[in-house]
């Protein structure tokens, strides 16, 4: 034996030796001591359920806008002269705020003030001439007549041979110029009524025009439409600005409101707490409370998306607010029966709550969020749980690994209704394995 081990190669004898050892030392070992390892159950927290007419609240968020906010552009070109105001003060209707160059809008204005004297003169001069025209149609009348008696004897004059025809032909022309002085006459006496009325209109555009140049030398002093606060300059002194160019902006403080989205969800509460009357809103804003009410629903909703706008007042007096300052509202809804108001770590999902049934195992219910509330300082979720009649178990700890049929060791929660005793499955119950 000895003779055909030493036949062997060194490495494969070490490698033999290695597996022979291993193997013994495998088949010969001592057993190792065994002891129960007791079961592990998750210690959670719940409460009772208690299904009750609570008044959800929800929370929106929106900003403070006015009803009443103007920015003012120019209408005339000119150059910026002044301006008193700036951005964040506070100005009073009527109060001067940008003061521009009114040298053009003054020569404009002349200039117009001189047409219309020029159209008034000349609407007074056609009734001068048609009064001159009335009084002088007789004589024209008279002298047309003349002229053609005078034609008519030395007409006769002439077949007598007593005239020469040079005389006749003057006669015949002086009929003739005597005829056109009165169709003139009587011309200018017929298109009096075209030219007064032609005269009146020119009149007319230049007093229109004379107003205008008077509105525009006014517009020059940019003043404020209402009591409100300043948000934007948007020009500089010595600027020169065009018609339709920003100047400045402002918003009538005294007239606040709060524009927030309310979701689709709760409009038809909404809009039956409209109707009712019953709806309470609030808001804090540095520091105070403010009590809010909704006034109406936006009529509009191209922007909106999942709900419609809802705009607020301030009822308890308007506050020093900035235009589009964020603002968080609390809206509560009218009452509704059977809700449950619970911590939100007792949701599961959005839409699913696990009880603790009596040999502590977990049971999975829908459950359905209809708003928040307030208790004691501590928000709670209002949620509709149609299979819960009172007294369950509620389990209120987040568990990562919650399954339907997991047991658990519940415990009632600090302050909660919850007196039932905490019971804890017996370690020899064989139910509880790998649940």
């Amino acid at each position: 034996m000895r003779e055909r081990l030493k036949q062997i190669p060194p490495v494969p004898r070490v490698i033999i030796g290695t597996l022979v050892t291993i193997l013994l030392l495998s088949v010969f070992k001592p057993a190792a001591d065994t002891r129960d390892t007791p079961q592990h159950y998750d210690r959670v927290r719940f409460v009772l359920a208690d299904p009750a007419s609570r008044s959800p609240q929800i929370q929106l968020f929106g900003r403070v806008q006015s009803p009443r906010a103007a920015s003012l552009t120019a209408v005339v070109t000119a150059n910026v002269a002044d301006i008193p105001v700036r951005s964040g003060n506070r100005v009073s209707e009527g109060e001067l705020l940008i003061q521009l160059d009114d040298t053009e809008t003054a020569l404009a204005r002349d200039r117009a003030k001189a047409s219309r004297d020029e159209a008034k003169a000349q609407l007074q001069t056609t009734r001068l001439r048609f009064n001159s025209d009335k009084e002088n149609l007789a004589l024209e009348q008279k002298l047309a007549q003349l002229a053609a008696n005078n034609l008519e004897r030395l007409a006769s004059l002439r077949g007598k041979k007593l005239v020469s025809q040079i005389q006749l032909d003057e006669a015949e022309e002086a009929k003739a110029r005597a005829d056109l002085s009165l169709a003139q006459r009587q011309l200018s006496l017929s298109d009096y009524r075209n030219e007064l009325a032609r005269m009146e209109a020119r009149l007319a555009s230049a007093e229109a025009q004379l107003k205008q140049a008077e509105m525009d030398l006014a517009r020059t002093r940019v003043i404020a439409p209402f009591d409100g606060t300043i948000t934007n300059v948007a020009v500089a002194p010595g600027e020169r600005v065009r018609p339709g160019e920003l100047l400045i902006s402002l918003f009538a403080d005294t007239e606040l409101e709060v524009r927030a989205q309310i979701p689709e969800r709760h409009l038809p509460a909404v809009r039956d707490g409209l109707l009712q009357g019953v709806l309470t809103a609030s808001t804090i804003l540095e520091g105070r409370t403010l009590p809010l009410k909704l006034k109406r629903l936006a009529g509009d909703a191209a922007d909106a998306r999942g709900g419609i706008d809802g705009l607020f007042e301030f009822t308890g007096g308007v506050p020093s607010a900035a235009l589009g300052r964020p603002i968080t509202i609390t809206l509560t809804l009218p009452a509704r029966e059977n809700l449950l108001a619970l911590p939100a770590t007792a949701l599961y999902g959005l839409n699913r709550l696990y009880l603790i049934d009596n040999d502590n195992r977990l049971q999975r219910t829908p459950a359905t969020i209809v708003g928040e509330a307030m208790d004691s300082g501590q928000s709670l979720l209002l949620l509709k749980a149609p299979e819960l009649h009172g007294g369950e178990r509620v389990m209120i700890t987040q568990l990562p690994q919650a399954i339907v049929g997991l047991s658990v060791e519940p415990q009632p929660a600090p302050g909660s209704n919850a007196d039932t005793p905490s019971l804890a499955p017996e370690e020899s119950d064989p139910a509880g394995e790998g649940q």
